[in-house]
């Protein structure tokens, strides 16, 4: 039988350390200010500053910057806003279903308590832009009875079906995660999924949550001591506690929660999970997926489309999960390459890197059903590591607000309901690296080596002990589900969760790479029952040249990701930043508006941006 370890140590050879330099680099943390509040007055259409307050200010783009910022436009009606209070149904506190009222907003009655929104007067003294997100632009809304909300509106980044299932299911989290787990997050007041509705835009509005980020506590990089493992604790600790309670409660189907009336009749058929307490039972509901990927670039998609691969699936097909990210990404890359082939599309495409791209999620496609034996002898606690349960992909500390010491959880938009074996560590403590366990000992002469040599070290080093960490918190709280942290269990699902992750068309190759991977130890893993087929050999045929081909195109890719200026933001660039490396002339607009480095070597000691979530 073979072990599965939940650590593996590996040295590092000085041959592959150059290899490793260049996947790796170390870039220098900057995370830019956020925007200052800016306000409006409420009935003057006139007010000069009307125009910022919906504009998104944050950071450039040094291609399609105009586009790119009209996409994060998050204009809604003021004079609205101004009745908009008073015009809701209000039962303070009681727990009854969701309310949708006539003019398309539905109130959380359960929220409306004084603590929330007082006991009178609601109208509304002051609007202001707090925050610009990745996803998302935060209003605070100040009440004429001392209180504060939070007006959250998306940006129009996807479409607007996609916008709408999204609303719809984090709402239903928030409630679920407050209501059932008792889970510290704002509690929702109402929301409008659609645009129809006063506002004339989707929206979410709930308790305003006035504290630090749990961020400020994290430094990922902080030298080992004696400390320094109690300083990372106490912000993967928190985060840990948080994901045990959730992770307590496991479902009956896979997909992602909605209230019962927003999903179809048939989905509300089925029972969540098993529910004694009368007042709760049809509360909640699993519907399809709302995981990014079934929505980042899909706006050319129909929502038809979309629903026949977003599930939900049976609790005993964990498999159909990979299988149908396979197929969203070949609806979306063969619809593509159909209107460029009739040239009907409105952005040129490169028709050979689409039938590559087709190419690599078809191989994703057939791996599917044979990627894990989902009744493995040789996985620790099988059965429990694929029932269904929450997943939330943007666990993180940027995501946490500390108020009053207690730690308060944000942003739920994407949250699914999976396999844990499925599952991803969170991105504040993931590493897909060369892993390092002991400077001295896995790195052959590193005492001998350049300060800039040992800085490479050192950042594989912290990358592999923060997730140690978590590892080692998930094995404190969970151990029955702690052959996730097995090596061979993580190189078994990398195909799937590379494919989540594409963020450009050319992260296929990491997609690849994953799959390509796996042939070295496949007929062990048959022989071991580890993956679902008794077949030898490797389900997918390469040949060298094939192999070949794959190795270059990756490699460039890597060095394009590594050599090109804020390649990892997607050219996006800070505000404050931008504005400096232009006058500097570093930046220089060209003639089609968009931006070019003019000397990179001006650039090398610019510490690079890393954007926040909201």
């Amino acid at each position: 039988m073979l072990r599965l370890s939940s650590r593996i140590t590996r040295r590092v050879s000085q041959n592959s350390s150059i290899r490793l330099l260049r996947a790796a680099p170390i870039l220098k943390r900057f995370i830019s200010s956020e925007p200052k509040e800016s306000f409006t007055r409420l009935n003057d259409r006139g007010d000069p500053s009307r125009n910022q307050f919906f504009q998104y200010t944050w950071g450039s783009w040094l291609k399609n910057n105009t586009l790119e910022k009209a996409r994060r436009e998050t204009r809604f009606n003021i004079e609205n806003v101004l009745s908009f209070l008073k015009s809701l149904l209000v039962k303070n506190g009681e727990l009854e279903k969701p309310q949708l009222l006539a003019n398309g907003i539905t109130t959380l009655t359960n929220n409306w308590t004084k603590d929330i929104i007082g006991e009178s007067s609601y109208e509304i003294k002051s609007i202001a832009s707090i925050h610009e997100g990745k996803h998302h632009r935060v209003y605070k809304l100040s009440l004429q009875n001392g209180k504060e909300l939070v007006l959250r509106i998306p940006y129009k980044l996807e479409s607007d079906f996609a916008i709408e299932t999204k609303i719809k299911s984090e709402v239903a989290t928030l409630d679920f995660l407050d209501v059932k787990i008792g889970a510290n997050v704002p509690k929702v007041i109402a929301y409008g999924p659609t645009r129809t509705n006063p506002l004339q835009t989707p929206f979410i509005l709930m308790e305003y949550v006035k504290g630090d980020l749990l961020m400020k506590q994290w430094d990922p990089m902080m030298p080992d001591s004696e400390t320094s493992k109690e300083k990372l604790l106490l912000v993967v600790e928190p985060i840990m506690d948080f994901y045990d309670k959730a992770l307590a409660i496991t479902f009956n189907r896979f997909g992602s929660l909605y209230f019962h009336d927003d999903v179809s009749v048939e989905n509300q058929s089925y029972l969540p999970y098993e529910e004694s307490d009368e007042a709760l039972k049809n509360r909640w509901r699993i519907g399809p997926s709302v995981e990014r990927v079934f929505s980042k670039n899909k706006k050319h998609l129909s929502a038809q489309q979309v629903k026949q691969y977003s599930g939900p699936w049976d609790a005993n097909k964990p498999l159909d999960m990979i299988s149908d990210v396979a197929n969203i990404q070949l609806e979306s890359l063969k619809s593509r390459l159909g209107l460029a082939q009739a040239d009907a599309g409105n952005k040129i495409e490169n028709i050979d890197e689409l039938k590559k791209q087709i190419a690599v999620f078809d191989n994703l496609k057939k791996m599917s059903q044979k990627l894990f034996n989902p009744v493995s002898k040789s996985i620790m606690n099988v059965d429990e590591m694929f029932k269904p349960r929450l997943f939330f992909p943007d666990l993180d500390p940027l995501n946490v607000i500390v108020r009053d010491g207690e730690p308060v959880f944000l942003d739920f938009e994407h949250t699914t309901i999976k396999p844990f074996i499925f599952a991803n560590y969170p991105s504040f403590v993931a590493y897909q690296g060369a892993k390092i366990y002991n400077l001295e000992e896995d790195i052959p002469e590193y005492e001998k080596m350049d300060d800039v040599e040992k800085q490479q070290y050192q950042f594989m080093y912290y990358k592999t002990r923060n997730e140690r960490l978590w590892e080692h918190a998930l094995n404190s709280k969970r151990h029955d589900l702690i052959a996730v942290a097995s090596p061979h269990i993580k190189v078994l699902k990398a195909p799937y969760l590379q494919a989540l992750e594409c963020k450009s068309d050319k992260d296929y190759l990491f997609v690849e790479n994953a799959i390509v991977q796996l042939q070295a130890m496949w007929n062990v893993y048959v022989a071991n029952g580890l993956v679902n087929t008794e077949e030898s050999g490797f389900p997918i045929e390469y040949t060298q040249e094939t192999l070949d081909a794959h190795q270059a195109d990756l490699e460039a890719h890597q060095t394009e990701i590594v050599s090109t200026p804020f390649a990892a933001t997607g050219g996006w660039v800070p505000q404050d930043m931008f504005a400096v490396l232009k006058e500097q002339g570093i930046l220089v607009e060209g003639k089609n508006g968009d931006y070019h480095i003019e000397t990179e070597a001006a650039l090398k000691d610019v510490p690079q941006p890393e954007k926040t979530e909201n």
